[in-house]
């Protein structure tokens, strides 16, 4: 029993990291609040924002981009474009222990594959493409991403605002999640 009740434990505490904000940030959280953000695109209600002195990682591999998304000036996403298919692989089975299983769904004539999982107020969305070559990781804060209309908010950045990882020594990295 006493196994059981840690493993419970563990495994509540580890979901909850997402339910409160991701990377230092806290959902709601407003953008000037971050000082190492620089926005990168604002369209209406919602603007982009990238950490430049930061490289986050996932299975020893640098992911592309990660853009952060808020609406009317509050954080509800968290885009992530990933670099290799061996990284949703990692992540599909990280979010699948922490979550559950995933509901998986195939569009445009199974060309992409998408996995969603929802806990409490948080939302997580990986596409992949069947080539392997688009892969994006979507994180949205419910209470703002519902209040702001659905389509444009899972839509995400576009991806000619992919921040290019930086080269400069102070440039910091850690582990997505």
């Amino acid at each position: 029993a006493l196994i059981w009740i840690l493993t419970f434990s563990l495994h509540s505490a580890n979901a909850a990291v997402l339910q409160s904000g991701i990377h230092g940030m806290t959902w709601g959280g407003h953008a000037g609040s971050y000082p190492r953000l620089e926005k990168v695109r604002e369209a209406g209600d919602v603007s982009y924002y990238a950490d430049r002195e930061m490289v986050y990682h996932a299975v020893g591999q640098p992911v592309s981009a990660v853009i952060y998304g808020f609406y009317r000036d509050q954080l509800f996403a968290a885009y992530i474009k990933l670099s290799s298919p061996n990284q949703a692989y990692y992540l599909e089975k990280h979010f699948s222990t922490e979550y559950g299983p995933a509901k998986v769904t195939a569009v445009d004539s199974s060309t992409q594959t998408i996995y969603r999982w929802e806990d409490e107020k948080v939302k997580i969305k990986l596409k992949i493409n069947d080539t392997g070559e688009e892969i994006k990781l979507g994180i949205y804060y419910q209470p703002l991403s519902t209040e702001l209309n659905q389509t444009q908010a899972e839509d995400g950045p576009s991806d000619e605002i992919a921040p290019s990882s930086s080269k400069d020594k102070t440039t910091k990295s850690a582990p997505l999640f």
